[in-house]
């Protein structure tokens, strides 16, 4: 086995509780949601949303398909703008699934996150939606903008792919939109290998996501795609869920570990926690400021590679509205899809081009990562080491 699977089963604990939950949707033969009273779907979902401090949470097949389920159910559709944060692309992809245009918000400096005050500088008569994502278990300023969009009357959608156990002001991650969105994908928190929740408070939505989203082989009420989870999925769920304070505090820990190693640096700034904020652990991050005290970033990428640290230098080069899906206008094929469509008339043209969201611009490039999902205690205080002493030798010149 190779050993990051070997680390991961030893930090979410696979074993005989996975296997008893499992064994039991195969006795009862129903490894579906119909006519499957009491099963697994029930129970997750239950415990799920009980968790997160919500009314309802509905498990879908994946975080993505669940995303795109939530633009669907907030009304965006072709013309209507759905905006989005401009690191990661995934709200944007989603928007797009439904013919929205995504319309890209710059990120706060120092926390990564979405920045309140770009959010209401970008909103337009055409503005239907946010995606709000809570980078690496972060949860972005939801006083703020929970309370732009209410006065807006814009439908808050919040990506908790990262999330779980993260919290603002003592609520949790998912708890504030109309629809919060987790992802169970091999990569996250609580894995069953894919799949994905949506929560939400307001009961008419979890009508609507269960009701008129319905498809099962009948007709669907409007266009719609099959977002459902199965038994087996849930049972694995059910049991990771049993065990993610555990697993949260074994990433805290290392997330804690490699935050240490930088502390007392002058040119690896560690990313800012707001008060408000409980961060859960998932990814390590911090940006590279020596160019400001007059080092070289290829020498610290050199000491990277050479003595094994695991560093990862910036975070996909580009914001994803300089991807050629967007830029270039090629959504579905068509070369006018989405911001160049003769229905979307705009009172000031949008176009996907560099100086949109100057700060994440900048930040990309400095950006510096370490993946704790599959990084055991030891490797966390070998990186840490390995770190520090990396940082003595730029210091030293």
């Amino acid at each position: 086995m190779d050993r990051k699977w070997e680390v991961a089963r030893q930090i979410r604990q696979y074993g005989a509780k996975e296997k008893a939950y499992l064994a039991e949707v195969i006795d009862r033969a129903a490894l579906s949601h119909f006519d499957n009273e009491g099963g697994f779907l029930q129970r997750f979902q239950e415990a799920f949303a009980a968790r997160v401090g919500v009314k309802t949470a509905i498990p879908r097949a994946n975080a993505m398909v669940a995303l795109a389920e939530a633009v669907s159910v907030s009304g965006a559709s072709t013309t209507d703008e759905v905006l989005c944060d401009s690191i990661v692309q995934f709200g944007a992809l989603a928007a797009a699934y439904f013919n929205a245009v995504p319309r890209f918000v710059d990120v706060e400096r120092n926390s990564y996150n979405m920045d309140p005050a770009s959010l209401e500088a970008n909103i337009t008569e055409r503005s239907k939606a946010v995606i709000v994502t809570h980078m690496w278990g972060l949860m972005a300023d939801m006083d703020r903008i929970k309370k732009i969009c209410d006065a807006h009357h814009l439908f808050l959608i919040e990506d908790c792919a990262h999330a779980i156990g993260s919290s603002w002001n003592g609520r949790q991650a998912g708890s504030f939109g109309d629809l919060g969105v987790f992802s169970f994908q091999e990569f996250k928190q609580l894995s069953t290998g894919d799949g994905g929740m949506l929560v939400t408070n307001n009961e008419d939505l979890a009508w609507i996501i269960r009701n008129k989203l319905a498809f099962s082989g009948e007709s669907p009420k409007f266009m719609t795609m099959n977002f459902r989870m199965n038994e087996t999925t849930a049972a694995v769920g059910l049991a990771q869920l049993e065990k993610i304070d555990y697993v949260l505090e074994h990433y805290s820990r290392t997330l804690g570990i490699l935050n240490d190693a930088i502390g007392g640096c002058q040119w690896l700034k560690p990313r800012a926690v707001p008060p408000k904020a409980g961060q859960a652990g998932y990814w390590f991050a911090c940006t590279w400021e020596g160019d400001k005290h007059g080092l070289d970033y290829r020498i610290l990428q050199r000491l990277n590679e050479e003595m094994g640290i695991g560093l990862r230098f910036g975070f996909n080069q580009e914001p994803p509205y300089q991807f050629d899906l967007f830029r270039n206008a090629k959504l579905y094929g068509h070369p006018d899809c989405p911001i160049r469509c003769p229905l979307y008339t705009a009172k000031s043209p949008y176009r996907y081009q560099r100086g949109l969201c100057p700060t994440v611009e900048d930040l990309m490039p400095r950006l510096i990562t370490v993946n704790l999902i599959f990084m055991s205690m030891e490797d966390a205080e070998r990186t840490a080491n390995r770190l520090q002493k990396a940082i003595c030798i730029m210091d030293k010149g």
